[in-house]
């Protein structure tokens, strides 16, 4: 299958590793037949705000291209984490200790991490006023971290579907992020393992209950939301953990679930071995451009 739309990709002005230049995944997008692209840097809570606003300006500057869109990926985050960070109410730099592991971050870059309260209420740190302010044309929401769960299995599967649910329900969401991605890492002690891939925990999706994953599918289908397929996919170290990620998008396309692809990039370019690997793996798991939409929401007005 020939991928036409790329609606998952980070510039330098995100929040993380991402260092691709606008002018660079234009051209990128265009050598590879790309019809439909979007710039999706991180919006983990508003403290990524000013991101947001440096890409905007580079979006505009760079002027219209066709069928370059502006979007955002944003985290589901506590309204306990994005209270704290409006009001500043944060240490410069703090130290905690997670499973016996020490962790240490400078700045809430990508939210408050640990140490808030289990359970708390689930919110997206955006809001429509802000989302006409920056031109926003696409949401993509997604589960990047546990929100104060405990780094185990059983806990965290339901922590990502309590996500997951929340993320399809709100009214700002488009699209559900590569759905299960980090599961591997966060339903282990992955601060402990010094990133060490071949630790993760590569059997919690094959875990994943299948009540869980129709519901989810069921949300997607009631709220008109599409699920992501993300090149990360590809390769996760772990063929069966790979498969079982192919075999649900798989089922949720067999009960109606629409799709949007993405490569996620942070690189300075696509990976082009990478690109026509997928396009391999969506005609091997029988997908076609019907099963993939463009969910902008100016097309939604």
């Amino acid at each position: 299958m020939k991928i036409r739309q790329n609606l998952h990709i980070h510039s330098h002005n995100s929040c993380d590793s991402a260092c691709a230049s606008l002018a660079d995944i234009v051209s990128d997008m265009k050598k590879l037949g790309v019809e439909e692209f979007v710039l999706t840097d991180h919006l983990h809570t508003r403290f990524n705000l000013p991101d947001i606003a440096a890409a905007r300006r580079e979006f505009l500057e760079l002027g219209p291209v066709p069928g370059f869109h502006f979007g955002i990926e944003v985290t589901c985050a506590t309204k306990w984490e994005c209270e704290k960070i409006r009001k500043r109410d944060y240490a410069s730099c703090y130290t905690t200790t997670v499973n016996g592991c020490r962790f240490q971050t400078m700045t809430p870059i990508d939210g408050i991490m640990f140490d808030g309260p289990p359970g708390g209420e689930l919110t997206v740190d955006l809001n429509e006023d802000e989302i006409r302010e920056y031109g926003i044309e696409l949401v993509v929401g997604g589960v990047h971290k546990p929100n104060y769960t405990p780094l185990e299995e059983k806990p965290m599967i339901e922590d990502y579907f309590r996500q997951s649910i929340f993320l399809i329900e709100h009214p700002l969401v488009d699209v559900l992020a590569h759905p299960w991605d980090g599961l591997q890492f966060w339903s282990c002690n992955w601060i402990g393992l010094n990133r060490d891939r071949s630790k993760y925990n590569y059997q919690s999706l094959l875990h994943v209950p299948d009540s869980m994953n129709n519901e989810i599918a069921a949300a997607l289908k009631q709220y008109g939301k599409a699920a992501e397929i993300n090149a990360c996919w590809l390769k996760s170290y772990d063929e069966a953990y790979n498969r079982r990620w192919w075999e649900i998008m798989a089922d949720w396309r067999e009960q109606g679930v629409k799709f949007t692809f993405g490569n996620d990039q942070h690189s300075a370019h696509p990976n082009l071995e990478q690109w026509a690997g997928m396009e391999r793996k969506l005609d091997e798991y029988g997908f076609t451009e019907a099963d993939f939409v463009l969910p902008f929401r100016a097309k939604k007005a």
